[in-house]
């Protein structure tokens, strides 16, 4: 019982980051999705609110993932680390920042892509570049807990390092989540008045939606994967999992 005890404890900031996302899905996400929907489809659009929007919380993210995963690093010490899970969630995590980036200059009105062939102009390429070194960068610190190690009373909980942290991983998620996945999947039709087609569609969705959820909450996937050990603890995770897909499926549908 004491385990079980202090792994919900050890998890509530997974909890809580799933139940804001749910919570925003159902209230805020259609109005972001309308706006990223017209980025992405419309010619000739101009949206620099959006764009600004997107990219501070994207640049924000740089500080935030590599703070918030020195925490975890060192709260798992005392568990099985299981970094090695987020690799997987890491691939596409940098899908997810590609796509955001087109996003980004797409708002501002830059023609990100020419020709018929969709091609890269140079400049875009470069950026790029440059976002695939980012991601190389976060993958370092997914596998690296030295700093952890080494200093750690400068990661012993609660500190309001991790909880400035776990804001803007929240509102990037919120965000990231809308702006990929929800403005892909804008135009899917359920068909709800098939109900093969519709178990269907819903499985495939949900499937879709922890590919490009789950790389959302790395640090909190790695801490949670690091003591899932009993029936139980795979039962709240995926309980904790449908708080934020029941919301993101029916807010898409």
């Amino acid at each position: 019982m004491n385990r079980s005890f202090a792994t919900l404890k050890y998890t509530r900031e997974g909890w809580i980051f799933n139940v804001i996302c749910g919570v925003y899905f159902l209230l805020l996400a259609r109005w972001v999705r309308e706006i990223s929907i017209s980025n992405i489809h419309e010619e000739d659009t101009y949206l620099p609110l959006f764009g600004i929007t997107v990219l501070v919380i994207s640049l924000l993210e740089i500080y935030a993932l590599p703070v918030k995963l020195k925490f975890v690093h060192h709260a798992v010490r005392e568990h099985d680390d299981s970094a090695g899970s987020g690799f997987y969630l890491w691939v596409f995590h940098t899908v997810i920042s590609i796509i955001l980036t087109f996003s980004i200059f797409q708002a501002f009105g830059f023609e990100t892509t020419r020709g018929e062939d969709s091609e890269l102009p140079g400049w875009m390429a470069g950026i790029m570049v440059l976002v695939v070194i980012k991601e190389l960068v976060f993958l370092g610190f997914i596998f690296t807990s030295k700093t952890a190690e080494t200093i750690p009373e400068k990661y012993r909980r609660p500190q309001k390092r991790e909880w400035v942290a776990d804001i803007i991983l929240t509102i990037y998620a919120c965000l990231a989540f809308t702006v990929t996945w929800e403005t892909i999947a804008s135009n899917v039709d359920m068909q709800r008045d098939n109900p093969v087609m519709f178990v269907i569609n819903l499985i495939l969705s949900s499937i879709l939606f922890l590919m490009f959820y789950l790389p959302l909450r790395i640090p909190y996937h790695i801490e949670e994967m690091a003591q899932l050990k009993t029936r139980n603890d795979w039962l709240r995770w995926a309980a904790s999992l449908l708080f934020v897909l029941v919301p993101a499926i029916w807010a898409a549908s």
